[in-house]
């Protein structure tokens, strides 16, 4: 087992270089789960931690001060609008529960007003000054903007806790340093998932015990996290790259092989990364609420918008979709609903006309799902029309990440053209003998993602069966699998673009 890679971190980490390096931050290259430097450093706050975790308010304090030093060092001074954010969220909330009538209402919509407005500039002002440019022919001119990380979803938790104390579903945080905490905790703070106070608050005062069986489930899903995303995720999607660079002079074989791997890289790359959250929050003795449940595996739409980023969705019904009016305003409005709340939830993805595009798409399925629902309530419940359900909803969700992959309109039409005009099956044992090593990844992401939930659960039992003394040697392989995998350069997580 090569471990040379062991002696070369400690030496880069404690160089005098590295050191000084250690605290600056930069807008270009984030501080990843995966990167080994970060999984060192965290080992060492896992030391500290534990000489603190039965003194509750110097825990709090620890694990803000760490949670705020790993976001300065991916976003350095925009590290300040989240401090101002999470000032104005607790005073606000304690504002609105304080007050009633047309007041409390007024507070609300300041403070929604407030934390939406930082999301709005610097995520889509570039987006609506081009598009105003082109419709009206002026020349106002762009600004130089970088998206703070995490910002769509920190913002949506803010979002969701102000509008939770205003219905009185929530008491607010009785004290800053809770709220902080549950603001800026580690795990979910750039890329999610999207924690709810409700959730989350609670356990603030009350974390979970810390036993053998948690701190085995926990590295299990760091773990499998890692794995998923460095590598699966990550080596398909050098053939992804590679193909939506210049689509047209591929074949329609390889689109749609990149169509597949795409699905497969998006999936394993974000469950990933919800995996290894979860498994960070479990060490630290805080469980996040499950972000995927096997969404490949729905038979309808919307099925899969129920186990496709869950936080996502419920935040959407919850924000979105209900207070619209739901289904409580008849069935057309309905249909009105749905379609606004996945048009949101696609420009929530991204300022670009092809997101918005994927949310309509994804909208215009979810209404004609809801009217087959209607006029064809179970009357198709034979086991053959599910598996038809499978894969018709898959191909239709898979199809769609092309316009969430491709770099702009053109280059994703030109992709789908050479699917439907250019494919043979005479090209696929081509492609297996050009590039077995990508057949053989797709064919393991196959049948991971398609193994039957209760067997992946019987795995999960009996791997936290084994004896903790024999974790080491497990974590020993897995480190080294992605060491010998793994790019030289980490790929940010596609999630936190968003």
């Amino acid at each position: 087992m090569d471990t040379n890679w062991i002696n070369q971190l400690i030496n880069d980490t404690f160089s005098t270089h590295a050191l000084k390096g250690f605290f600056n931050y930069s807008l270009k290259e984030p501080w990843f789960f995966t990167e080994l430097s970060f999984l060192f450093v965290f080992g060492i706050f896992l030391l500290l931690y534990a000489s603190v975790v039965k003194h509750h308010f110097w825990k709090k304090i620890y694990v803000i001060a760490f949670s705020v030093f790993f976001y300065y060092k991916s976003s350095g001074p925009f590290l300040s609008l989240f401090v101002l954010m999470i000032l104005s969220d607790y005073y606000f909330a304690a504002l609105i529960h304080k007050k009633e009538g047309w007041t409390k209402k007024l507070f609300l919509w300041i403070s929604l007003a407030y934390s939406l407005s930082f999301l709005l500039y610097f995520k889509y002002a570039n987006f609506f000054i081009q598009n105003f440019n082109e419709l009206l022919g002026t020349h106002f001119s762009e600004h130089n903007l970088f998206l703070p990380i995490g910002i769509s979803f920190y913002t949506f938790q803010s979002v969701s806790y102000i509008v939770d104390v205003y219905r009185k579903e929530i008491e607010p945080s009785k004290n800053l340093s809770d709220y902080a905490f549950y603001m800026t905790f580690l795990p979910h703070l750039v890329a999610g998932p999207i924690v709810r106070a409700k959730d989350f608050l609670p356990q603030v005062q009350s974390p979970q015990l810390l036993n053998a069986p948690l701190y085995k489930e926990a590295l299990l899903r760091v773990m499998i996290g890692l794995l998923k995303k460095l590598f699966i995720a990550d080596y398909l999607g050098k053939y992804v790259d590679m193909v939506h660079e210049s689509p047209e002079i591929y074949s329609g074989a390889e689109n749609l092989i990149s169509m597949y791997a795409y699905s497969f890289q998006i999936y394993f790359d974000f469950s990933g990364y919800s995996d290894i959250a979860i498994g960070i929050a479990l060490i630290l003795g805080y469980r996040l609420k499950e972000n995927f449940e096997n969404p490949y595996q729905s038979s309808n739409i919307s099925d899969f918008w129920r186990k496709w980023h869950i936080s996502l969705s419920n935040w959407l019904r919850d924000y979105i979709y209900i207070p619209l009016g739901g289904n409580r305003k008849g069935i057309f409005f309905m249909y009105v609903f749905l379609f606004v709340t996945m048009l949101i939830g696609g420009f929530w993805h991204g300022a670009d006309w092809r997101f918005v595009f994927w949310g309509v798409a994804h909208g215009l399925a979810l209404i004609i799902h809801k009217m087959w629902l209607k006029w064809f309530s179970n009357k198709n419940t034979q086991p053959v029309f599910s598996f038809l359900g499978l894969l018709l909803t898959f191909h239709f969700v898979a199809l769609c990440w092309i316009f969430f992959r491709a770099n702009s309109f053109d280059s994703a039409f030109q992709s789908i053209t050479k699917i439907v005009t250019n494919f043979t099956f005479y090209d696929l044992p081509g492609f297996w003998f050009a590039r077995s090593e990508y057949s053989v990844l797709l064919l393991v992401a196959i049948a991971i993602v398609f193994t039957p939930y209760l067997w992946k659960e019987k795995l999960m039992q009996y791997l936290q069966k084994i004896p903790l003394v024999f974790w080491m040697f497990l974590l020993l392989i897995v480190f080294q699998l992605i060491i010998q995998f793994k790019d030289e350069i980490v790929q940010p997580f596609i999630y936190f673009q968003f």
